[in-house]
């Protein structure tokens, strides 16, 4: 009898070390609308769960309403690797102050396993203020200053850093207040992933800022997955290393996704500006004009390229991108465009 009561303590032991745990990455209470505005439709708590090879189901759910399955494997769109998720929840939906946002991850033996996210929501009718600037070093938390919608990112002492490699890391600032506007902060290239011939990674590398964003298209997709209608993405691609670097700038529907026939080398580890200017003309074309040169040295005068493009959406807030790459963008700076 002795033997079996020890067995069965074993056993009991063994299901307990295996018990799912969920990682929610930014804390377990977390804000949106506090910054004066909104980036996008979209509010996302972002997390993981180990062990993923455990995990039977995971699912949502919004003040104790109904439950909705969370995606948990690697899709080269979205989610990174198997056990990451993204709490995807439209802000139409959300309650003004405090909501309860609870994950259930149940593991191949039926245990459960609750973590529960207090989602503040500030419903937040005003402006999300034009100029606007990114001191890095002056915040405690990105979401001081930013909205995160994709990714595992950190603060350092040279800015805002991606920690994994992947499909489009993605930061949001702004509002649909904002029309004509010219954003600037600084890149650091660490490392790269070559570009990936897979659905939805479109076969480049590169670090981007995209203007005139109302967030992902409702698709199906959990979480969604539709880039388009936006403004325009300026990526600057990297390819499999930094020799023969140009920039793109790309409409998320293929449209248009127009190359500069300029090509450099960049280096690892050295500071670069970007800088994305959107202006809507009296004849109803979008101006679109970038530039990438050297920290340590002058501005050029010439935009390293420019483009007019009809352009899908007219307003909507910035982002900084990197998408299969290790970069750390620096403090940003956006003015208005007269």
């Amino acid at each position: 009898m002795k033997l079996l009561s020890l067995i069965s303590l074993f056993a009991v032991f063994t299901l307990q070390l295996k018990a799912l745990e969920i990682d929610i990455w930014y804390g377990d209470e977390q804000s949106f609308g506090h910054l004066g505005g909104h980036p996008q439709r979209w509010v996302n708590v972002l997390g993981q769960v180990s062990p993923a090879s455990e995990i039977q189901s995971l699912t949502y759910s919004l003040n104790n309403g109904e439950a909705y399955s969370l995606s948990f494997k690697e899709d080269n769109k979205r989610m990174a690797k198997d056990g990451d998720f993204n709490v995807e929840i439209l802000r139409t939906l959300l309650n003004e102050g405090k909501n309860q946002v609870s994950i259930i991850a149940v593991d191949t033996q039926g245990n459960r396993t609750l973590r529960s996210v207090v989602v503040v929501y500030h419903k937040n009718e005003e402006e999300w203020p034009l100029p606007y600037t990114i001191d890095w070093s002056k915040v405690g938390d990105i979401s001081e200053a930013a909205q995160i919608v994709d990714g595992k990112w950190e603060l350092t002492p040279d800015g805002v850093r991606s920690v994994e490699r992947y499909y489009d890391r993605v930061i949001a600032f702004g509002d649909n207040s904002w029309e004509n506007y010219e954003v600037q902060t600084t890149v650091i290239i660490h490392a790269l992933t070559g570009p990936k011939e897979l659905s939805n990674t479109t076969n480049v590398t590169h670090v981007a800022i995209a203007t005139r964003w109302p967030g992902h298209d409702a698709d199906g997709n959990q979480p969604t997955v539709k880039w388009h209608p936006l403004g325009a993405t300026a990526e600057y691609r990297l390819g499999k290393d930094l020799t023969n670097t140009r920039w793109r700038v790309f409409d998320g529907q293929r449209k248009y996704h127009v190359e500069s026939e300029r090509r450099r080398d960049l280096e690892f580890e050295k500071p670069y500006h970007m800088k994305h200017r959107v202006q809507t003309l009296p004849n109803g074309l979008t101006h679109y004009q970038v530039k990438l040169w050297a920290a340590d040295s002058e501005e050029p005068a010439k935009w390293d390229f420019e483009r007019f493009e009809p352009g899908d959406l007219r307003s909507g807030s910035a982002l900084l991108l990197a998408h299969h790459s290790d970069a750390t963008f620096g403090n940003v700076t956006v003015v208005p465009i007269d």
